[in-house]
């Protein structure tokens, strides 16, 4: 007897590009998941996919397209590199407001649509109300009057997956897909990132042609890359890449834009995109509350981990804000600069704030805020929109010291302090509390435990602190470390 197997046999011609779209927590990224075997939902922040992943089993490609809001574009970018766009809507939850997005995202990029119906194991399915809201949405499947193929599947079980890999082949070979290995190089950029050890990287998928190691590219008539590595999805190093194959690329000098097809040779370029919006001169604090057009815009720089969430960022912020600058990479002493000078609120999503340039914001008075959760961020920033300056000057507890002993010396006051909570560190901006009144405030000149100089202590130490300025501090009262930022 024939083992079964979810492997789809593989078909004539080029494997096809499938993108996986649909509403957040349908189940996208668990249905790959379970068709790789992998486990890349469970090392997604929060739970949801962030930036766009390509996958390839035997026969089929997979593009896995973030179903979060904010990655409307990314959405869109996934359905138009695909030849087969599958709308995965949960039987339990049925059409939601990004399933109608997707909808819409997959009919305007004229692209072969497969319903996966996800979560039938869960005891609320209704595979039938999903099939009638989806006609009401114009999406006809078959058996409901029309022709769309829809599967009902389960992502946990893997009850209908074999079913939907064998749909998702048929409707490859109705439609014929030419492989085409010698013609010239097409291959799309879907993720662009810059990695420390590795420099621009770049995730294409290759439409035509191959691409080859060493070969030359060309964003338009602009070269950008010289391949001198590729590596597929399981990090294995490749030498070349035939049509439909995602690879991750090594060796550009400039990054292209997410979405650009890249060749060969260089080509005209008719159409020039951009993620990055300048604003055309410098703003000052006070613009932090213009009133243009009844809004309150903010101005904000901006830095990301990949274009693709970058481009995410900027296209949910809209015209809410003034982007100063945006790029990808870790926020930098330049950011933080630039921030002082403009009087903008620095956001970090997927990034690092090292400690240096988080104590230099503190120095120059600039807000730094980092994510790695798209809706927090998008959230926190429209709270600052709505009421910009109350949120922009709200303090922030660091940690918090009980005074317990009080030491002379040279002739000023040390405050022996157990700390409570958080963490009380050298530079803090403190504030004397006794009860609900507030003593005075001071910076923390220095931090010892014993005879030896500390630069933080953490809940449960004890330690002797003292203040840059004379503060009338009393046994009891409360030392609480506090930023703006």
């Amino acid at each position: 007897m024939k083992k079964k197997t979810t492997e789809p046999v593989i078909a004539k011609g080029r494997p096809p590009i499938v993108a996986v779209l649909g509403h957040v927590d349908h189940g996208k990224s668990s249905l790959l998941d379970y068709i790789r075997k992998t486990h890349v939902t469970e090392k997604e922040h929060g739970g949801i996919t962030q930036a766009i992943g390509a996958y390839q089993i035997p026969g089929i490609t997979f593009i896995d397209t973030p179903g979060h809001e904010a990655f409307a574009k990314m959405r869109a970018r996934g359905a138009t590199v695909s030849d087969i766009a599958i709308l995965v809507v949960a039987a339990d939850d049925s059409v939601m407001p990004q399933t109608k997005e997707s909808i819409r995202m997959i009919q305007e990029a004229n692209v072969s649509m497969i319903v996966a119906i996800n979560k039938i194991d869960m005891p609320a399915a209704n595979v039938d109300k999903v099939k009638q809201d989806l006609a009401r949405n114009g999406v006809q499947v078959e058996g409901f009057g029309g022709s769309i193929p829809s599967v009902a599947v389960s992502a946990k079980t893997g009850a209908g997956v074999k079913e939907l890999l064998d749909t998702i082949m048929l409707v490859a070979e109705m439609k014929e897909l030419k492989n085409e290995p010698d013609a010239p190089l097409e291959a799309v950029v879907i993720e662009n990132r810059i990695d420390k050890g590795k420099g621009m990287v770049a995730t294409v998928v290759v439409k035509k042609g191959t691409l080859k190691f060493g070969s030359s590219l060309f964003d338009g008539d602009k070269q950008v890359a010289k391949v001198r590595a590729m590596f597929d999805e399981n990090r294995i190093s490749m030498t070349e890449a035939s049509p439909s194959k995602p690879v991750e690329v090594l060796g550009f000098t400039s990054l292209p834009q997410v979405g650009a097809v890249l060749t060969a040779v260089a080509v005209a370029k008719t159409v020039v995109e951009t993620v990055k919006k300048e604003v055309d001169q410098a703003q000052s604090i006070a613009d932090f509350l213009a009133n243009m057009n009844g809004k309150k815009k903010l101005a904000v720089i901006i830095k990301a981990d990949v274009y693709g969430s970058l481009e995410a960022i900027l296209e949910a912020l809209g015209d809410d804000v003034d982007i100063v600058t945006a790029g990808v990479g870790e926020i930098s002493d330049a950011d933080v600069l630039m921030a002082k000078s403009t009087g903008a609120f620095v956001i970090g999503f997927n990034v690092k704030l090292k400690t240096e340039i988080e104590k230099l914001a503190q120095i120059e008075g600039v807000i730094c805020r980092t994510y790695t959760i798209i809706y927090e961020l998008l959230d926190e920033l429209h709270d600052v929109i709505e009421g910009a300056m109350e949120v922009i000057t709200k303090e922030r507890e660091l940690g918090k010291g009980r005074v317990l002993a009080e030491f002379p010396f040279n002739g000023v006051r040390i405050a022996g302090i157990k700390v409570m909570s958080g963490r009380i560190a050298k530079g803090d901006q403190v504030k004397v509390m006794r009860g609900e009144e507030e003593i005075g405030k001071a910076k923390i000149k220095s931090v010892r435990h014993g005879k030896t100089e500390e630069t933080r202590m953490d809940v449960g130490d004890d330690c002797g602190i003292l203040f840059d300025r004379i503060v009338d501090f009393a046994l009891g009262d409360d030392i609480i470390a506090f930023t703006n930022h």
